[in-house]
């Protein structure tokens, strides 16, 4: 093996446990490699937790904008056709 296949650490995905045992091996001069299968940063910030958090966002807006007159806002017609998620 030559020295750029040599870590001292090797951590399976990177979710939050991975990220933090990655970083705290590498802080402490481990040298450290993340293997991961799919999608960096894990199913949090990919599939459950900030996309979940998008979507509520998102429909916390919506139903303002549903209720706009109660804050004494005036508009046209609202249409809330496209999302960001």
């Amino acid at each position: 093996m030559s020295r750029a296949d040599r870590y001292g650490v090797v951590v399976f995905g990177s979710g939050a446990a991975g990220k933090l045992v990655a970083w705290t091996m590498a802080k402490d001069g481990k040298r450290t490699a993340v293997i991961e299968r799919k999608l960096t940063g894990g199913s949090c910030a990919n599939m459950a937790c900030l996309p979940a958090k998008n979507v509520i966002h998102i429909a916390k807006i919506t139903s303002l904008f549903g209720r706009h007159r109660e804050f004494g806002i005036q508009t046209g017609p609202i249409d809330i056709s496209q999302t960001c998620v």
